[in-house]
């Protein structure tokens, strides 16, 4: 029993020999150093990546295989061996061949057998050339994208200018027709048909030519927005001022298609740019009257809670696709819906809106049921005491 009892014998393990069998044997490179970082021995994985035999690496200084821009690093890294015993960073050495190779140094100092100062370092070394190669060219392209990008917002800002001239001059044209098409005859006779017929053709163009003009100015915006062109200058507005001038250019087409436009926002101080307020809370109401049916209303309201002030476009109309209302603050998926009158916008209001709001440190949210209208709530900070 005792027998069955005792310990096995194990062999004598000749512990270096085996650690150097262990580093012979590794992938990873590593290199010993002294004190004064002269090399006391490296494996073949070490000398696979430098390109160097064993016996001309031996003896020689570890800056000698140091890149120039990494010596700086190295010497900081040195300094502080004492206070901390392992310690990783990135280097770059230079090969035999003289081609940079870009390795992380996991560096562990060795103690000394009675713990005192340290003889020596021990470094193992892990290439990452290739990881830091692939994230350059990602780096390099994405820089190339971007300036594809803008230098197409570029172009196309360019052509948004060249065409708008042009089409000013046709709408003024347009105009002018149809201002003297309303003239009375000074014979006194009455109007011929191909007269009315032109004053309506006339109207037709100038629909158009307003469409196409506003779509033109909202790529010239956001072009501009892509690019970061468009300056912001915070103060302290009150909404309910701004308001009265957006109605009065939105009147007469609510007018005309019968729908009532209620304002409920009073004394309503936020704070944002002018011309950005401006801009966005034309868009949101146009969009209101663009999508509601005829003798139907589109009502604004604000209310102030949680140190933010909310401004609600609510109108009654025909209410977004639940399939594409993920979609309404992205460019790349054409998205588009006829308005009630069956006009098709471009679909960058929203995506503009959106662009400004976040600018002035704000949030933009749309609210819809096919059917059942959309609301489209604004959230801004407030000037000071915002009764509302």
């Amino acid at each position: 029993m005792l027998a069955l009892l005792s310990k096995a014998k194990h062999p004598v393990v000749d512990w270096d020999a085996l650690s150097r069998r262990i580093l012979d044997q590794s992938a990873q490179g590593c290199w010993v150093l002294d004190g004064e970082l002269i090399t006391v021995a490296v494996n073949p994985a070490l000398c696979a990546l430098l390109g160097y035999r064993a016996g001309e690496l031996v003896g020689t200084h570890l800056l000698a295989y140091v890149a120039e821009e990494s010596r700086g690093v190295l010497e900081r890294q040195a300094a502080i061996r004492d206070l901390t015993p392992h310690r990783s960073y990135d280097v770059t050495l230079t090969r035999s061949d003289g081609t940079p190779l870009r390795v992380i140094f996991n560096d562990s100092r060795l103690d000394g057998e009675d713990g005192g100062t340290a003889p020596g370092f021990c470094i193992f070394v892990t290439d990452i050339t290739r990881r830091f190669e692939e994230e350059a060219q990602r780096a390099l392209r994405v820089d190339q994208l971007a300036d594809a990008v803008a230098r197409m917002n570029r172009f196309l800002g360019q052509i948004c200018q060249e065409l708008k001239d042009p089409l000013s001059a046709i709408l003024g044209a347009t105009q002018m027709i149809s201002s003297d098409v309303a003239l009375p005859d000074p014979a006194g006779g009455s109007p011929t048909p191909g007269t009315a017929h032109l004053g309506a053709y006339a109207a037709l163009c100038s629909d158009a030519g307003r469409q196409m003009m506003r779509t033109i100015e909202n790529l010239s915006l956001w072009s501009r927005l892509q690019l970061n062109q468009v300056p912001l200058e915070l103060r302290v507005y009150e909404l309910g001022g701004l308001l009265q001038d957006v109605l009065e250019d939105l009147e007469p087409r609510a007018r005309a298609r019968d729908i009532l436009i209620v304002n409920r926002i009073v004394a309503t101080p936020v704070l944002g740019d002018l011309s950005a307020l401006n801009t966005v809370l034309k868009h949101l109401i146009e969009n209101a009257v663009r999508f509601s049916p005829s003798g139907s209303m589109v009502m604004l309201s604000s209310t102030l809670a949680d140190g933010r002030v909310t401004v609600r476009v609510q109108d009654n109309g025909l209410g977004i696709p639940e399939e594409l209302q993920p979609h309404l603050f992205r460019i790349d998926p054409h998205h588009t819906a006829p308005g009630a009158d069956g006009e098709v916008g471009s679909g960058l209001g929203l995506l503009i809106c959106k662009a400004l709001i976040e600018r002035m440190g704000g949030g933009i949210r749309v609210f819809s049921k096919p059917g059942g209208g959309t609301a489209v709530t604004v959230t801004l900070t407030p000037g000071g005491n915002a009764g509302l």
